[in-house]
């Protein structure tokens, strides 16, 4: 409640100073669409610098909407008619499919180190829901799942503009002394997407609501002016109409 109260405190002393003051010298109608145009101008700006940046600094500053992800599918499910080449992988790289980067260096580009995190972040994900799954009904402890006894290792292939992982994970000697048995399951493999999602939707649309708001105020202020223009000469009195009586000698 205090949020709200302090929101429209705000409005009211900044933008509606403004206004008053506008109002005032103007009228209230062309005061209000010299504030209005004014005020979605200024949006204009703000909203550009959250979708674009600045010289110096990073896009996508303002709101966001949803973050990139990885979306996992089986072979069974819709997702595989779709990103088909999930069929034609064999458990390792070829028939197009790639293995992941290694770890990026000084001269790994952008791009490769965004295709790196972004194959981290599906390996890490297929690894904890397997472990999940597994260990939820497990009372011997010595058989669970951990990262240290599973070999998990990344693939991908690029199908329509669109990132395709396939994640392989296999058992492996977990460390002495860990209390750890090692995995007795055959290789699991497991596949995803990355869905783009739309960080940018929430600044793109403010800005193209502002554009269309500053341009209807813009129009309208236009057409007010016109019709009342500012300073404009009061008319001369018309034939016959009583003129102020002349002082003189």
């Amino acid at each position: 409640m205090k949020g709200i109260l302090v929101v429209v405190t705000a409005f009211l002393l900044l933008p509606g100073s403004v206004y008053m003051l506008l109002a005032v010298n103007f009228g209230a109608l062309k005061g209000y669409l010299i504030a209005a145009t004014a005020f979605f101008g200024f949006l204009i700006l703000l909203s550009a610098t959250w979708l674009f940046g600045l010289p110096g600094t990073t896009p996508l500053t303002g709101p966001k909407g949803t973050q990139p992800t990885f979306r996992f599918f089986t072979l069974d499910d819709p997702a595989a008619s779709r990103f088909d080449s999930v069929r034609s992988f064999q458990g390792g790289a070829g028939n197009g499919w790639q293995e992941a980067p290694a770890a990026a260096g000084e001269q790994a580009s952008g791009a490769e180190e965004r295709l790196k995190a972004d194959l981290d972040v599906a390996r890490q994900t297929a690894v904890t829901e397997l472990v999940n799954e597994t260990n939820k009904d497990n009372k011997d402890s010595s058989k669970d799942l951990d990262a240290a006894n599973l070999d998990a290792k990344a693939f991908y292939t690029i199908q329509d503009g669109t990132e395709v992982a396939a994640i392989v994970i296999s058992p492996k000697d977990p460390p002495e002394g860990s209390g750890l048995e090692r995995p007795s399951f055959s290789p699991k493999t497991t596949f995803a997407y990355r869905d783009p999602g739309g960080p940018s939707l929430p600044s793109l649309l403010f800005l193209i609501g502002s554009l269309v708001l500053f341009v209807v105020h813009m129009l309208a202020l236009g057409l007010v002016e016109r019709r009342r223009p500012l300073g404009a000469h009061v008319a001369a009195a018309a034939d016959g109409e009583r003129q102020p009586a002349r002082t003189g000698a």
